[in-house]
């Protein structure tokens, strides 16, 4: 009775906490595939190629751009991220929905394509809890750290264009919420097909 999937956006500034949230929703939510983006960032710590991200070269994330493979891209932190038009139909088309962790930018080009597409923003708190967990990750220096400081109060400004705001202060109450989104989300009517002709068709 369902139409195809739909497509899922979350969002937070660096150090909100997504990437937890996303990891721990999607083993709830079976239904819901995950699209790893193309970087062409170096990997940090333990990331794995084709599981956290595809990292590419700058030269072959532009050609690929260039090629129209991306569905949506952005230049973020000085490194540039995009997400696999091909993967994202193929999920819809299979009556699955996509998630994607992508930036603020990206989520806009999304929109403006006309997609089915719910949006999640995810906030800490408050400001200076964002900034002890920046700060508490020890992955960037501390010019790195400012600049992401710089970049999220861009981010947090485009907060009024997204469906959701889930605050993340205690991280299994964020996941719930998440899960909850999507769940209310698969079963608004207007993601029926002709659900009073299938309900007399018994």
């Amino acid at each position: 009775m369902k139409k195809k999937g739909f497509i899922i956006t979350i969002a937070a500034p660096s150090g909100g906490g997504k990437s937890t949230i996303l990891n721990k929703a999607l083993t709830k939510l079976p239904q819901v595939k995950y699209s790893i983006s193309y970087t062409t960032r170096l990997p940090r710590g333990d990331e794995k190629d084709g599981v956290d991200y595809y990292f590419v070269t700058e030269d072959e994330f532009l050609q690929k751009k260039r090629d129209g493979f991306f569905l949506e891209f952005a230049q973020v932190h000085g490194s540039w991220y995009g997400t696999s038009k091909e993967y994202v139909q193929g999920v819809l088309e299979s009556g699955n929905h996509v998630i994607m962790d992508i930036d603020v930018q990206g989520v806009a080009q999304v929109k403006q394509q006309g997609d089915d597409i719910v949006s999640i923003f995810v906030l800490p708190p408050n400001y200076s809890v964002l900034e002890n967990r920046l700060h508490a990750r020890n992955t960037d220096c501390i010019a790195q750290i400012e600049q992401r400081l710089i970049n999220s109060k861009k981010e947090i400004d485009q907060l009024n264009e997204y469906d959701y705001l889930v605050i993340n202060d205690d991280l299994d109450k964020a996941v719930e919420c998440v899960v909850s989104i999507i769940t209310v989300e698969e079963n608004r009517v207007k993601r029926y097909v002709d659900p009073i002709e299938e309900f007399y068709k018994n």
